[in-house]
C-alpha cells in the first residue's frame, strides 16, 4: 500500500493544503492520504493554536467529500509533544511492512525541518515530497540549506520536478531513502495566519476554506477576538452571505 501523510497544525486547514494533497495523490498514484493534525506542536504553546479537537474536526469536515482523504487522531491520542518521526514509525507499524509512506510537506516547513527531532529518520523511513508555496523557489532549496542543516537531515539528495514530470515509472518505483522530491504543484497563495486575521476582523473567508470548515469555525466562535462581533454576524461574514 502507498500512503501519503501530511501533517501540520491546520489552524485552520484551507484550500491550499487540500489542493497540494490532491495533486500529489493523483500524480504519484497513491492509495490514500492521511491528514495528521499536530496535537501539541513543539514550536508552539497551547495558547498559540486552537484546541486539538477543534483542528481535528475541521480537517475531518474538509476531507469528508474525498474518499481517498482521511484524518488520523494518532497525535491527539499520544501524550506529550507531537513529533513527526514518532508518527511515521507508528504508521508503519500500524499498516505493516508492505506499506510505503510518502511524507508530504510545504517548502516553508521543510526549510525548518533540520531542527525537528530525528529529522533524518523521517527521510530514511519515508519518501519526503516537498511542495511549492507562493514566494518560494523550489529549485533553489538545495542551495539554501547550510552544511549543518544538511548534516542534521542526513545529507539528503534532491530531485526537482514539475508535477507534469512525475511519470508512471517514477511514481511506481517506491520511496528512495534520503531522497527529497521537490515537486511544483498549483500553489494557492493562502496561509492559516491570514485566515485567522480575516476572522478576527469579521471579514469573509469564503473560497479560502471549505464552507463546512467556515460554518464550524463560526459555530464554535474560533479565532473571534474582536469585541462586539456576534456569532451570527460572523457566520454570515465567514460564509460570504451564503446562509443569508
Amino acid at each position: 500500500m502507498r500512503i501519503g501523510v501530511t501533517g501540520g497544525t491546520f489552524d485552520p486547514i484551507h484550500l491550499g493544503h487540500l489542493r497540494a494533497a490532491e495533486e500529489i495523490y493523483w500524480a504519484f498514484g497513491l492509495d490514500h492520504i492521511i491528514f495528521v493534525p499536530a496535537a501539541r506542536p513543539p514550536h508552539k504553546t497551547d495558547q498559540d493554536v486552537a484546541a486539538p479537537i477543534h483542528r481535528y474536526e475541521m480537517v475531518s469536515l474538509a476531507t469528508v467529500f474525498a474518499p481517498y482523504f482521511s484524518v488520523s487522531p494518532i497525535e491527539l491520542n499520544r501524550p506529550g509533544r507531537s513529533y513527526s518521526a514518532e508518527t511515521v514509525r507508528e504508521l508503519l507499524k500500524l499498516y505493516g511492512p508492505e506499506t510505503y509512506l510518502y511524507f508530504i510537506m510545504g517548502v516553508d516547513a521543510f526549510l525548518e525541518m533540520s531542527i525537528w527531532k530525528e529529522a533524518g529518520e523521517i527521510l530514511r523511513l519515508a519518501q519526503v515530497i516537498v511542495t511549492a508555496r507562493p514566494g518560494w523557489r523550489l529549485d533553489e532549496v538545495e542551495d539554501t540549506l547550510t552544511p549543518e542543516q544538511r548534516r542534521q537531515l542526513g545529507n539528503p539528495q534532491f530531485k526537482y520536478l514539475k508535477i507534469s514530470e512525475v511519470t508512471p515509472e517514477l511514481s511506481q518505483e517506491g520511496p528512495v531513502p534520503g531522497l527529497v522530491l521537490l515537486v511544483e504543484v498549483v500553489s494557492l497563495d493562502l496561509s492559516s495566519r491570514e485566515i485567522r486575521q480575516l476572522v478576527e476582523e469579521g471579514r469573509s473567508i469564503r473560497f479560502l476554506v471549505p464552507d463546512t470548515v467556515a460554518a464550524y469555525m463560526a459555530k464554535n466562535k474560533l479565532y473571534q477576538r474582536s469585541k462586539g462581533i456576534t456569532s451570527e454576524g460572523v457566520q454570515g461574514s465567514l460564509l460570504g452571505g451564503w446562509e443569508e
